[in-house]
């Protein structure tokens, strides 16, 4: 996958040990330059990652490790077209903390830039929130999963995330759109779901079950002036969903 912010292009690999790519897209974008690359080892691979600016005075690149099973976080304040070629910037801190066995795939940062929530594609935990008001340390709060994981034939997989206000829009594969209030980083809850794997016809039929594999929600996109919602499904297509109050109004 790739991201696109302040003139650069962030080339995600999901694979081997290079990270992400970084290219400045300033002087010639049909002939990007690359910059420098993140990862030094196979623990930095780079599945996905996000760019929040501003925060606390810097630009940040948020980057999830995949099999490394963390987010880290570089300062990426003073890159531009003059940064020196193969100088990697300088990472904040350690990173968020490590939990065995998962796989660190994508997050996702609050409008407020206090809170990190990042979703883990092994099947864990699913969505971790870290606090990362002091990049140095940031601090895990909690973690949590879609209203019916744990149950018979339920066992989903989460995949992409984003927010808008304080809604959390989440690519749950199986499990289909599913949406949080996270006015309480600390508590999020479930406020709504569209079944576009289950129910791909939305007549409260199940056709099909969950079974803990990749298939249905692959990513979701809450950013549309009319507040309606894109919701990719991996074999259904996309779907249009459209939010009831008190959903808040688009800004």
């Amino acid at each position: 996958t790739i991201n696109i912010a302040r003139g650069l292009l962030f080339l995600n690999r999901a694979s081997g040990s290079n990270g992400c790519l970084v290219f400045d897209l300033t002087a010639d974008p049909w002939n990007p330059t690359l910059l420098f690359q993140t990862g030094i080892s196979s623990s930095h691979a780079c599945h996905d990652s996000y760019v929040g600016e501003d925060i606390n005075g810097k630009d940040v690149l948020f980057v999830s490790d995949g099999g490394g099973r963390k987010e880290r976080f570089y300062d990426i304040t003073n890159v531009d077209s003059s940064w020196t070629i193969g100088q990697v910037p300088p990472q904040i801190g350690t990173g968020t903390q490590g939990f065995s066995g998962i796989y660190a795939h994508s997050g996702w940062l609050s409008e407020d830039k206090r809170y990190f929530f990042a979703f883990e594609e092994f099947n864990v935990a699913d969505i971790f929130v870290h606090d990362v008001t002091d990049l140095e340390n940031p601090v895990w709060i909690t973690r949590f999963q879609y209203s019916q994981q744990g149950g018979a034939n339920s066992n989903a997989i989460v995949h992409n995330g984003e927010i808008r206000g304080n809604y959390l829009y989440v690519a749950y594969y199986e499990a289909g759109l599913r949406v949080f209030d996270i006015s309480n980083p600390y508590l999020p809850v479930e406020v709504g779901k569209v079944e576009t794997h289950r129910d791909p016809n939305g007549d409260g039929n199940y056709e099909f079950g969950i079974s803990n594999s990749y298939l249905g929600a692959w990513n979701t996109y809450p950013y549309l002036p009319s507040g309606n919602i894109l919701v990719n499904d991996i074999d259904q297509g996309l779907y249009i969903a459209r939010a009831d109050p008190p959903y808040d109004a688009p800004a």
